[in-house]
């Protein structure tokens, strides 16, 4: 793993976005250079979290939610970045189906000169346990902030508890 300390884990916080055309809320969070940009409110470098959704169709739920960064990234004036999904990548977390989509994202519009040029994010659903029936992994890192490939070392973790 190329886990660092400087990662820092909150089972009880939440963190996400919103917009006209939705929110995005994901709990447990993790978060890498938190406060880096002080014209945000926090703002950070990169982040994980999870939530639950009642989907039952995993790569339905995991196309929904990745498609959130078309206007996670926006600037609310209706300029969209450029996004480059990735086809969903089947795999299995204990014995259980898991799928992965992932999506770059680049030509960032700067609305408050806290944005990257790029970013990657990563979406896995798998079946829930006991409060969703599917839960959510997203992980965000901004391209040049933190080593892109950490998602791949969160993702790899997952397992029940």
């Amino acid at each position: 793993m190329r886990f660092r300390r400087d990662w820092k884990n909150d089972h009880g916080a939440s963190s996400g976005w919103s917009g006209e055309e939705g929110h995005a809320v994901y709990g447990s969070v993790g978060s890498f250079g938190y406060g880096s940009c002080p014209e945000k409110d926090g703002g950070w470098l990169a982040m994980s979290g999870v939530a639950g959704s009642r989907g039952i169709d995993l790569e339905t739920v995991a196309t929904e939610r990745i498609r959130d960064v078309e206007w996670i990234f926006d600037d609310n004036a209706g300029t969209r970045p450029t996004v480059e999904y990735a086809a969903p990548v089947w795999f299995e977390i204990a014995d259980r189906p898991a799928v992965r989509i992932s999506a770059r994202i680049t030509d960032i519009p700067q609305v408050s000169g806290c944005e990257p040029d790029a970013a990657r994010f990563d979406i896995v659903a798998t079946p829930g346990y006991a409060t969703a029936q599917t839960m959510v992994l997203m992980v965000q890192v901004n391209e040049g902030a933190y080593d892109v490939d950490v998602a791949d070392d969160i993702i790899a973790t997952l397992r029940p508890c």
